[in-house]
């Protein structure tokens, strides 16, 4: 059985966090401070982290 809201939850999350790395990277490079970059990130962390709880829940 496939499972593809673990699938799609976990691209979703790695595209935002890879985002944010670069937007953050620019703006280093720019000298100033993103802070959406780093909401980018957050929200890509808890994403990956919510895909992976529920993919253990469903397969117990």
């Amino acid at each position: 059985m496939m499972h593809i809201g673990f699938i799609v939850g976990t691209i979703i999350s790695i595209a935002l966090i890879v985002v944010g790395i670069i937007v953050m990277g620019l703006a280093k490079i720019k000298g100033t401070k993103s802070k959406w970059a780093v909401w980018l990130i957050v929200i890509g962390v808890v994403a990956l982290i919510s895909a992976v709880i529920n993919f253990n829940l469903f397969n117990a």
